[in-house]
């Protein structure tokens, strides 16, 4: 009985207790659904492609062939990359080129465009989403700063390379240099900018080059940059007071007195090559960065009267300047310790004379000496908004004092201004003799009594 029941409720479902059973072999039934309608019956449609629409189905759009979507792929995939399908990622494509090629002229012409579109579209919309288009309307100004933003990060971002993309001409000057082969050369699509920055490059000239977040040394003595790709863990900033303690006669606690600081920041970083032709130049800047812990030697200048074949030399230490983003910005200290580790599983390159693992990783123990006075009120870290005129006294309180002094001034010049009023003299007329600056003393006044000094010049 329950075997008769459930077939009844499936023929229920399947609609065979209806005059029209879309499940009935044999029987067809029409669908408004357009996913349905065979290409063959419908006179707008010529091809199958014509009923997908898609990502790479549109340019500035307009639908285009499949053909066309796969050739432009195709030139993709070589590294030819011509953003003209209508998606997210190609817009902001689009903007870089606008920037890179015809800079603040098309900056403006694309910001006029966003600016008109935004409000087209938020006036068109409005009558579906009124609060919507009146916050698009309202923050006009921020999409275009969106839009500058965003073409930031993604020049930036193309400075890590594209490694899966494929390379249509070799460099033959580069490839010289290596027994196995290479693709592309030093300034190819698949090629990371940062790590193929060589040791010693011009900070003009790599700027461009740099990630998202600058991370490099600096030799101070000998002038020279070293560039790595900033990819951090572990970064550690420790301050350390110290303090001496005195224990006077018939009292238990102790007195601290304060007598100075230390500061050290420890972090990793990891080096690896995305191509063949950067292992050479990253493992020369690691060479280099190893240098940093040794003595730069120079001519003694107290040596005296020496025989001709002796050439006294002496110690200068190898004082370097770090930067991270905008956390330290060439920042002086020295590097109190840096370990190499090779990483387990890491594949090595067997070319003669470039045996070398390609995964290593590198810690740093870096001792800050800073460029600020060392002060509880001054800058500790590389923040534009912050001021610090290296004043004992502090910023805050240096600023405290200024505005005071200032105060006290335009107080001074309020008090001479109505003692002449009490004395019936109008202040234009009167006799300025005692006074050092009649323009300022004006000025001061009348911002002391709340009037527009602008206004009233202006007539």
């Amino acid at each position: 009985m329950a075997l008769v029941d459930l077939k009844s409720k499936l023929n229920q479902f399947r609609g065979g207790n209806s005059s029209v059973n879309p499940y009935e072999k044999g029987r067809s039934v029409e669908t408004k659904l357009e996913s349905n309608t065979d290409i063959n019956t419908n006179p707008e449609r010529k091809n199958l492609s014509d009923t997908v629409d898609g990502e790479g189905r549109q340019i500035l759009g307009q639908s285009i062939s499949t053909g066309a979507s796969t050739f432009l792929k195709g030139l993709k995939a070589f590294g030819v990359d011509i953003p003209i399908e209508n998606n997210y990622e190609n817009s902001i494509k689009r903007n870089v080129f606008i920037d890179d090629n015809f800079g603040q002229i098309g900056q403006g012409l694309r910001n006029t465009a966003n600016k008109f579109e935004t409000a087209r579209s938020a006036v068109s919309n409005f009558s579906n989403d009124p609060l919507g288009s009146i916050n698009s309307l309202a923050n006009i100004d921020q999409e275009a700063k969106l839009v500058e933003y965003r073409s930031k990060a993604y020049g930036k971002f193309r400075n890590y390379g594209s490694q899966a993309s494929r390379v249509i001409r070799t460099d033959r000057d580069v490839a010289k240099s290596f027994e196995g082969p290479i693709k592309g050369g030093v300034k190819s699509s698949n090629v990371n900018k940062t790590n193929i920055i060589k040791y010693g490059t011009n900070e003009n000239a790599f700027k461009d080059s740099e990630g998202l977040i600058p991370f490099r040394f600096k030799d101070v003595l000998n002038d020279k940059f070293i560039v790595f790709d900033a990819i951090l863990s572990g970064i550690t900033d420790t301050i350390t007071p110290e303090y001496s303690s005195e224990r006077y006669i018939g009292r238990p606690e102790s007195v601290y007195v304060y007598q100075g600081v230390q500061r050290a920041v420890s972090f990793t970083f990891d080096v690896y090559p995305m191509t063949r032709q950067e292992m050479p130049v990253i493992w020369e800047k690691l060479n280099y960065l190893v240098g940093l812990c040794y003595p730069n030697w120079v001519d003694s200048p107290y040596a005296g009267n020496q025989p001709e074949d002796i050439s006294p030399i002496t110690m200068v230490s190898p004082i370097c300047e770090l930067t991270i983003g905008d956390m330290y910005n060439n920042t002086p200290g020295y590097l109190s310790g840096v370990t190499m580790t090779v990483q387990d599983g890491t594949t090595w390159e067997f070319e003669e004379n470039m045996k070398l693992p390609h995964y290593v990783q590198v810690a740093v123990e870096f001792v800050y000496i800073g460029k600020y006075l060392p002060n509880a009120k001054g800058k500790h870290f590389e923040l534009s908004w912050i001021d610090d005129g290296n004043d004992p006294t502090g910023i805050l309180a240096k600023k405290e004092a200024e505005r005071k002094e200032e105060e006290k001034r335009k107080a001074e010049a309020k008090k001479r201004w109505d003692l002449d009023a009490k004395k019936n003299l109008k202040p234009y007329t009167r006799d300025v003799r005692n006074i050092q600056n009649k323009e300022t003393d004006l000025a001061n006044y009348k911002i002391s009594i709340g009037q527009d000094v602008l206004s009233d010049a202006t007539g």
